[in-house]
C-alpha cells in the first residue's frame, strides 16, 4: 500500500483502461479523485478511451465530478451501467453515437465483479432472459456504435441461461471512510457499503490497481478488526480527501451519524407526503401487503412507500429493503432520497443481491413508463428519456409478487371532492399503449415463472392473467370509457366483478392501512 497524492494518478490510470466505480449517487463516490483525472486530462490530453463499469447512478446533482465530467472531455469510449438518470451529459452522448454504452442489469453488474476474482469466465444467469438484454433483442446494447456481444444466449440441460463476459478491470476507484497504517479500509461513516470489496478484489485478479480515497490516515488497531471492509492487501493506493465537498456522505450532506448508523433518530426529517394522485397510488399499492413481508421499494413512486407506511403507523409491520443493501428503517424519498435512518442492517451491494436472488424478498413495488396489452412493461425508454433499467429486471424475474404503480396518463390533472376522483384536464402521453418502446419485462415469461402481477394507477387496478390484462378496479366517481378505456391505446379484458376501489382512500385523512395489513393472509 502505497500514500499518493492525486499528481501521482496520471502514472497510474492510463487510456484504454477498464474503470469500476462502486457507488450511488454521492454516496462512496471518490469525487476528488475523478476531479483530478478529469483536470490532468485538461493538462495533458492523454487518459482518454476510458471504460467506466458502475452498476448505479452516480453524480452529487451539483458542480462535482461524475460521469458527464469525463464524457463532456472525450475521455469516454464505453459505459457499462445499469442506468444513467443522473447524468444528461452522457445520455446525449449516447443518443448521438459518441460513446458506446450498454445497460444491463444491476444485480448482474454488482455481482459480476466477485465472478471476476474467481476467474470465472463470467456470469451464467436466467435473470434478463426475454427482456431487452437477451441477444435476441438488444443485449443491452443502446445505440448504433455499441457493436460488441457483452450478453450470449446459453443452453444447458435443456434449460436456456445467459452469459454474461463483462471487460477486466484494470482500476477499481473506490471510497472509504478511513484507512489504518496498513491500508486496511474502513467504511464508518459511509451511507451504505457498496460492491467495492468484490471490485478491488477483480481488480487485482487482473493485474490491476486499486485506489481508495478516505478521509483520513488513522493509526493501526483503531478499530475492532472486525470493522475492515477492504483488507489492506487488496489496496495499491490511498488517497486522502482534501476538500469535502467531494467527500459528501450523501447528496445532502458532508456527514450525518444517524445516516451511518450511529445513532437513532426520533423522528423523521421528511414530511408526510402531500394528499394527490402519488398517495392515492401508494395507499392501494400497499394494501397488497401483508404482515412481515419482506418489501423491495423501487425508486421513483415507490421510493415513496415508506413515507406512506410511517403516516398511517404501519411501517413496523413489514421490513422494506433497498437492493444498495438498506433493510429495514425509515427510507428517504424525494429531497431526502438516498437519507436512510434507523436501519436494521446494511449489507454489501453484491450480498444484498444474493439475498434476493435466492427468495429473500415477498414482494416488490415497481414503476413503469409503459404498460401493453400483453402486460409487457418498459421502464428504461420513455419519449426521449433514455434511463436504463436499473435493478428493476433483476428483481422482476425474481420476487413472487409484483405490483407496478404509477399515474395512468402522463401530465393529467385530477383532485379528489367527496372521496371520488376528479379528472380536471388530460395529460399529453399515455402509458397504456399497444407496445412497449423497451421490453424490460416480459409478462409471458412471468407467467411462466407463476409470478402474481398487477398494474396500480390513480384511475385503476389491473391484474396480469393467463389471458392478458384484466381491468379489476375502477376509481369512485369515474366513467369507464371517458376515464380509463379511452386513455389507452388497447381495450383491456374487463372484470366480470369489476369492483370500485375503496373511497375512502380518495380522501386526505385515511388512516387504516396497518388494519388493511393485518388483515390479509
Amino acid at each position: 500500500m502505497e500514500i499518493i497524492s492525486y499528481n501521482d494518478l496520471r502514472n497510474i490510470v492510463k487510456s484504454g483502461d477498464v474503470i469500476a466505480i462502486a457507488a450511488l449517487s454521492a454516496g462512496n463516490l471518490p469525487m476528488e479523485v475523478l476531479k483530478y483525472l478529469a483536470e490532468q486530462y485538461d493538462e495533458d490530453g492523454k487518459t482518454d478511451n476510458l471504460t467506466f463499469v458502475v452498476s448505479n447512478d452516480i453524480s452529487d446533482f451539483d458542480d462535482g465530478f461524475d460521469l458527464d465530467s469525463f464524457v463532456s472531455r472525450g475521455m469516454v469510449k464505453r459505459i457499462i451501467a445499469s442506468l444513467v438518470i443522473a447524468s444528461p451529459v452522457t445520455v446525449e452522448a449516447i443518443k448521438n453515437n459518441e460513446i458506446e454504452a450498454y445497460f444491463l442489469p444491476q444485480g448482474v453488474i454488482a455481482t459480476s465483479y466477485r465472478e471476476q476474482a474467481s476467474s470465472s469466465p463470467g456470469i451464467i444467469t436466467k435473470i434478463g432472459l426475454n427482456t431487452v438484454v437477451d441477444p435476441r433483442m438488444s443485449g443491452g446494447k443502446v445505440n448504433d456504435v455499441t457493436r460488441d456481444n457483452l450478453v450470449s444466449l446459453l443452453e444447458i440441460n435443456n434449460e436456456e441461461y445467459l452469459h454474461y463476459d463483462f471487460p477486466k478491470i484494470d482500476v477499481a476507484l473506490l471510497r472509504g471512510t478511513y484507512a489504518d497504517e496498513n491500508g486496511n479500509i474502513y467504511m464508518n461513516h459511509e451511507s451504505h457499503l457498496g460492491e467495492g470489496f468484490s471490485a478491488a478484489s477483480a481488480a487485482r485478479q487482473n493485474g490491476g490497481k486499486v485506489i481508495v480515497q478516505v478521509k483520513e490516515l488513522i493509526e493501526k488497531g483503531s478499530f475492532n478488526p472486525r470493522d475492515v471492509f477492504i483488507p489492506s492487501e487488496l489496496v495499491d493506493y490511498i488517497i486522502i480527501n482534501k476538500n469535502p465537498k467531494y467527500h459528501k456522505q450523501v447528496i445532502q450532506t458532508y456527514y450525518d451519524p444517524a445516516l451511518s448508523g450511529h445513532h437513532r433518530i426520533t423522528q423523521s426529517k421528511e414530511e408526510f407526503l402531500e394528499f394527490g394522485s402519488r398517495k392515492i397510488i401508494l395507499r392501494r399499492s400497499a394494501q397488497f401487503l401483508k404482515s412481515g413481508h419482506a418489501v423491495s421499494i423501487g425508486y421513483g413512486i415507490n421510493n415513496e412507500l415508506s413515507n406512506v407506511l410511517r403516516e398511517e403507523s404501519a411501517d413496523s409491520l413489514v421490513k422494506l429493503n433497498i437492493d444498495t443493501g438498506i433493510f429495514g428503517g425509515i427510507i428517504g424519498s424525494g429531497n431526502h432520497f438516498g437519507m436512510n435512518y434507523n436501519l436494521d442492517a446494511r449489507m454489501r451491494h453484491d450480498m444484498t443481491w444474493d439475498f434476493i436472488f435466492n427468495g429473500g424478498l415477498d414482494i416488490a413495488f415497481l414503476s413503469f413508463a409503459e404498460i401493453d396489452s400483453s402486460g409487457n412493461v418498459n421502464v428504461s425508454k420513455f419519449g426521449d428519456r433514455m434511463n436504463g433499467s436499473g435493478g428493476f429486471i433483476d428483481i422482476s424475474q425474481t420476487i413472487k409478487t409484483l405490483i407496478f404503480s404509477g399515474t395512468m396518463v402522463v401530465g393529467s390533472k385530477s383532485h379528489c371532492e367527496d372521496n371520488e376522483l376528479i379528472i380536471d384536464s388530460e395529460g399529453h402521453s399515455k402509458k397504456f399503449v399497444d407496445s412497449v418502446q423497451s421490453l424490460d419485462f416480459n409478462a409471458g415469461y412471468s407467467r411462466k415463472l407463476g409470478q402474481d402481477v398487477y398494474y396500480v394507477t390513480e384511475r385503476a387496478v389491473f391484474q396480469l392473467t393467463e389471458e392478458g390484462m384484466e381491468l379489476i378496479e375502477i376509481a369512485p366517481g369515474l366513467d369507464l370509457d371517458k376515464d380509463v378505456l379511452s386513455q389507452m391505446d388497447f381495450k383491456p379484458l374487463i372484470s366480470k366483478d369489476l369492483k370500485v376501489i375503496n373511497s375512502e382512500l380518495y380522501t386526505e385523512t385515511w388512516g387504516k392501512l396497518a388494519q388493511s395489513i393485518k388483515n390479509n393472509h
